[in-house]
């Protein structure tokens, strides 16, 4: 038998460095760590908010001068006289009155303070807030309006989804922390 080898188990490079995978945490440990977690947590939802913040800032300028002429056509000109939609301006203010709501849902703490209102402003869901987004794209595949056209009026929904998005990872985030928090243990003498 002194002729068969014996079998090493492959370890990892990091699986060296002294700190063992199953280390035990005291409380205060643990405490330390949940607080270091949620510090970072919290700073993350406050940059995903501000991106946002910027977004649907950004979009709803662009929204703005979208009042008078269809921005993708500077860049991309279309061969056709009428590229627009019927009532373009109409579709103009659904997507402005899409945009206060993200501002809203974004904002709502502070408009709560603002306007001294007793509990903070909510905003419609975001199914309603794609639905309501639809509508102008619709139309514009409907009317056969030139593909610029047609995706100028996919912006509403393309923020919405960002911000969708943005939420869900905030949610998301909070809840891992939540979790944490419920997963602690007492190790005494750990």
């Amino acid at each position: 038998m002194d002729t068969l080898r014996r079998r090493i188990p492959f370890k990892l490079g990091h699986e060296d460095d002294g700190s063992p995978e199953n280390e035990v945490l005291d409380e205060q440990q643990q405490d330390e760590v949940i607080d270091r977690l949620r510090k970072e947590n919290e700073v993350a939802n406050h940059r995903y908010s501000m991106a946002m913040k910027l977004v649907v800032g950004l979009s709803c300028i662009l929204h703005i001068t979208a009042l008078t002429y269809n921005p993708l056509l500077t860049i991309y000109p279309s061969p056709s006289e009428a590229p627009s939609i019927p009532l373009p301006i109409a579709f103009v203010l659904l997507a402005l009155y899409i945009h206060l709501h993200l501002v809203v849902l974004f904002f709502s703490s502070d408009i709560q303070a603002w306007l001294q209102l007793a509990e903070p402003p909510r905003p419609h869901s975001f199914r309603v807030l794609y639905l309501l987004s639809a509508m102008a794209p619709t139309t514009s595949l409907f009317l056969a309006k030139p593909w610029q056209t047609t995706l100028w009026w996919c912006s509403s929904a393309l923020v919405i989804f960002i911000a969708d998005t943005v939420v869900d990872a905030i949610e998301q985030n909070n809840q891992g922390i939540k979790d944490l928090e419920k997963l602690k243990y007492t190790a005494p003498g750990a």
